[in-house]
């Protein structure tokens, strides 16, 4: 995955924020998944830089502690 986009989001997500999960999608390079060991970074963007639609869907089972079966 290509690290893109605003480095002030990223040093405010990775060192404030610390969530899980951080998905995003609107900057097109950088499909993609990957984590930094605390935070899982998914870059969901369904198009390429050139704007064609052709990146899969990034599907993901996130569990939901105060879920009961």
């Amino acid at each position: 995955m290509q690290r893109v986009g605003c480095m002030e989001l990223l040093n405010t997500v990775q060192r404030r924020v610390q969530p899980k999960l951080h998905v995003f999608g609107h900057i097109h390079e950088g499909y993609g998944m990957m984590t930094d060991g605390t935070t899982t970074f998914v870059n969901a963007s369904a198009c390429t830089v050139n704007f064609l639609p052709m990146n899969a869907p990034i599907v993901f089972d996130l569990p939901n502690p105060g879920r009961t079966t």
